[in-house]
């Protein structure tokens, strides 16, 4: 599979390299594991670079192979035979030549040595003025990361002069992607991105199994619900390597909000914890992890309300969460019958959540290029104790708001949800109210011959449109 996207990220780590030749650089990128880290860094490299894979291994057998693989590009470089002599001398051969250095995996120094660390800052403060190197650190266990660069109780913190978090490809992307690995059906396409998300690695997967083109229970199928499936140990070791031996309670946290108990009261019970405990396990997922976002009612202050609800942020996670690890025992005892036979309906279930997700992504999107019904500040979810919104666009200046419902349904929509999305508005203040309906199957012909000026209809194959433009 081709290269996609990524141009903003590509440029700025040009720009930094360029800079390296007078001002020694030093970028972290970061991101969940699947989201193109590794490939982004080659595609920049691809010319000239020094990449080294942190493997878990012992320290000296690690040594060993990194100054093998330096004497590669670098013939007068000895073998070390100790960390401190391998980076003073990458930073003292930049005195003389300009160098791009990647260390893939580099949280996983704390498993090797974690005194690498604090040997890389010494040599670091030492040298870096005096040379002309781009020091690229790799990571995909967001929270070591963080704390490998982000605690001020860590040696490295505050060296970075850059970080890269890098987002997963956004929907647009995805839907060239999948165009050429030739689906056509807008439906399926918005499915697989439902599902599957904007992780590019999960797309290479289906191209590789020759899964390009086929029906979403084919993919699924061969790729998730099949002895030696790829994607059947995914969650497996996205979780362990992120959690490690506390993994037990933040999957049961996970598993609550996948399942639709996303209030703190609605948590603390599943999850086995006191109310009272809960802040410190969400706080991490949320702010160390970044596998879950705290929403709150769009009319509401964040910092105020206490009325919030949790959501995850990866779509693969919360399908794997929410199917899956309810009954994992059936999973892996090779019972895959058990899910396809009900996998349609779980599909289809998962994709009225994940609908929500897509629309407000295209909104944002329309909006940055001017071409939403109208220009919105903000874009969220609205509810109280009696009702909810799926989705509310609000301009604060001209006080136009934009209600908008979703639904992924097998029949067409009609002018019974119009009639309720209105009946529901009436709870907003508004000056000048438009409405947006977003439908899999469409929709009758009453409610498309009400010709309402302030009134939006999308369906898969308008969707499409937006996202060929």
């Amino acid at each position: 599979m081709r290269f996609y996207d990524r141009e903003t990220e590509l440029t700025l780590l040009r720009d930094l390299t360029e800079r390296s030749a007078q001002f020694s650089q030093f970028t972290a990128i970061f991101g969940r594991r699947r989201v193109g880290k590794t490939e982004l860094v080659r595609q920049h490299i691809q010319h000239g670079g020094i990449y080294f894979f942190v493997e878990k291994r012992p320290a000296n057998a690690l040594l060993a192979e990194f100054s093998a693989t330096l004497k590669s590009h670098i013939a007068h470089a000895p073998t070390f035979t100790s960390w401190q002599d391998f980076f003073v001398f990458l930073f003292a051969e930049t005195r003389h030549r300009h160098l791009i250095v990647v260390f893939d995996e580099f949280q996983n120094f704390l498993t090797v040595d974690p005194a690498i660390y604090s040997i890389l800052q010494g040599v670091w403060d030492t040298w870096h003025k005096q040379s002309s190197i781009h020091l690229i650190a790799i990571g995909s266990v967001v929270g070591l990361m963080k704390k490998v660069f982000q605690d001020a109780k860590e040696p490295l913190y505050g060296r970075l002069t850059r970080e890269i978090d890098l987002s997963p490809l956004p929907i647009e992307a995805i839907y060239q992607i999948a165009t050429d690995l030739g689906f056509q059906s807008p439906t399926d396409i918005l499915t697989l991105y439902g599902i599957f998300g904007g992780m590019p690695r999960y797309y290479e997967i289906i191209e590789s199994m020759g899964l390009g083109g086929s029906t979403i229970r084919q993919i699924l199928h061969q790729a998730l619900f099949s002895p030696f499936a790829p994607f059947r140990n995914e969650m497996r070791d996205i979780i362990l390597s992120e959690f490690g031996g506390t993994a037990h309670t933040y999957l049961a946290i996970l598993e609550a909000i996948a399942t639709g108990k996303t209030r703190r009261s609605e948590i603390a019970g599943p999850a086995g914890l006191p109310a009272t405990s809960l802040s410190k396990y969400l706080r991490e997922l949320s702010d160390l992890f970044d596998l879950i976002e705290r929403e709150v009612p769009i009319t509401e202050q964040s910092w105020k309300t206490k009325k919030s609800r949790y959501k995850i942020r990866d779509p693969f996670i919360t399908f794997w969460m929410r199917f899956i690890y309810r009954q994992l025992s059936i999973y892996e005892s090779g019972n895959f019958p058990y899910f396809l036979n009900r996998l349609n309906t779980c599909v289809a279930e998962f994709m009225g959540f994940a609908f929500e997700n897509i629309t407000r992504e295209l909104l944002l999107k329309l909006n940055l290029h001017n071409r939403a019904p109208f220009y919105f500040h903000r874009i969220g979810r609205w509810w109280d104790r009696q009702s909810e919104i799926d989705l509310v666009a609000l301009n604060s200046e001209t006080r136009q708001t934009l209600f908008v419902e979703c639904k992924w349904t097998s029949t067409p929509v009609g002018t019974d949800v119009l009639q309720t999305l209105k009946h529901r508005a009436q709870n907003l203040p508004t000056a000048n109210a438009f409405y947006l309906i977003t439908s899999k199957s469409g929709f009758t012909d009453t409610l498309k011959n009400l010709r309402d000026p302030h009134l939006y209809l999308w369906d898969p194959n308008d969707i499409a449109t937006f996202l060929k433009k």
